[in-house]
């Protein structure tokens, strides 16, 4: 367990310092950005796990509690078919997007947590 974890820690090292090289971001600009991305990533935990707050958050009224659910339900189906054909799912989607890996959430099942994120190869071009 603890490779594992070291093997994340690294992994995740990696990414901050390519980000930061690509960006020009300095250590204080990272803290910040670490910040707001804690901020929105928490946001969004919440509004999609129906925790009851989402009435506080998005309004009071049922019509828009009634669109989240119906948001949510439509997701959970769209999920659920593209699991079942051996497809991405959404979130697979965008943690790949994120990350700039070929990611799977379900990979975790079959061959542990390192597995989730692989390194895309990509075939070079023909040259002429």
């Amino acid at each position: 367990m603890k490779n594992q974890k070291n093997k994340i820690l690294e992994w995740h090292k990696g990414r901050v310092a390519w980000f930061q090289n690509k960006t020009g971001v300095s250590n204080y600009g990272m803290l910040w950005y670490s910040f707001i991305k804690g901020v929105i990533i928490g946001i969004v935990i919440m509004l999609l796990t129906g925790c009851g707050t989402i009435p506080a958050v998005v309004g009071t009224s049922a019509t828009t509690y009634e669109t989240y659910k119906t948001v949510s339900l439509v997701k959970g189906g769209t999920d659920l078919a593209l699991a079942a054909n051996d497809k991405k799912t959404t979130d697979d989607f965008m943690l790949s997007k994120i990350t700039g890996y070929d990611c799977e959430i379900r990979r975790v099942l079959k061959d542990g947590i390192e597995a989730i994120c692989k390194e895309v190869k990509l075939d070079k071009p023909k040259e002429e």
